[in-house]
């Protein structure tokens, strides 16, 4: 979750009004949009900043796209959102994953997977972030969970796959527990990348 992000999407009546309503329930598009007298395409593009902020996850009911609140988000206190260290002295990794925020998504949606394989993995965080733990998904749940923060929902389901991320039974998928511990490919790229940068200092 990117703090700045989070505190900007905060700083606006309308997207607060949304907040307040998606605490008691989940709510379509067009049920908020009658209930807070807005237009629809406003809404919208309220819960897009507020999904890129990482405080509301969408899921597809029918023809319906459905907005929930992150409830974990609003529990964190300011102090766990307040870095304790100089902001000046940006860590590595928060300089990467601005970057790539900045050059691969628009509106909160990866336009283009980066090749290299460690901002691809940034990529997939804003995915796994999506991705409620202890929660079965169809397919065809995951897939347009996926499609959230880049089309190609074929190859980055795979990749999730193949990463130990995610485990898939009969169909069903779901958010393996605790799967930092047992890292796959991007992962131990990450890893490795970190190690190194640490070794520089």
């Amino acid at each position: 979750m990117n703090n700045q992000q989070l505190f900007k999407a905060l700083a606006d009546e309308s997207r607060i009004r949304i907040l307040t309503l998606l605490k008691n329930q989940a709510y379509c598009v067009e049920d908020l949009a009658e209930s807070l007298n807005l237009a629809v395409s406003t809404v919208s593009a309220h819960l897009k900043k507020l999904q890129a902020a990482g405080l509301v996850y969408c899921q597809k009911v029918q023809y319906y796209s459905v907005y929930h609140l992150k409830q974990e988000v609003l529990q964190q206190s300011l102090n766990e959102l307040i870095p304790s260290s100089n902001p000046s002295a940006k860590d590595p990794y928060a300089i990467m994953r601005e970057k790539v925020l900045k050059h691969y998504f628009k509106d909160g949606k990866c336009f283009q997977l980066p090749v290299q394989n460690k901002k691809r993995w940034i990529v997939y965080e804003e995915v796994i972030k999506l991705i409620e733990p202890g929660r079965d998904y169809q397919e065809r749940e995951l897939n347009a969970l996926i499609t959230q923060i880049h089309e190609d929902y074929c190859l980055i389901r795979r990749e999730l796959v193949e990463e130990g991320v995610l485990e898939r039974s009969d169909g069903i998928y779901r958010l393996v527990d605790r799967y930092w511990e047992n890292p796959g490919f991007y992962q131990r790229i990450w890893r490795k990348s970190e190690l190194d940068e640490n070794a520089e200092k």
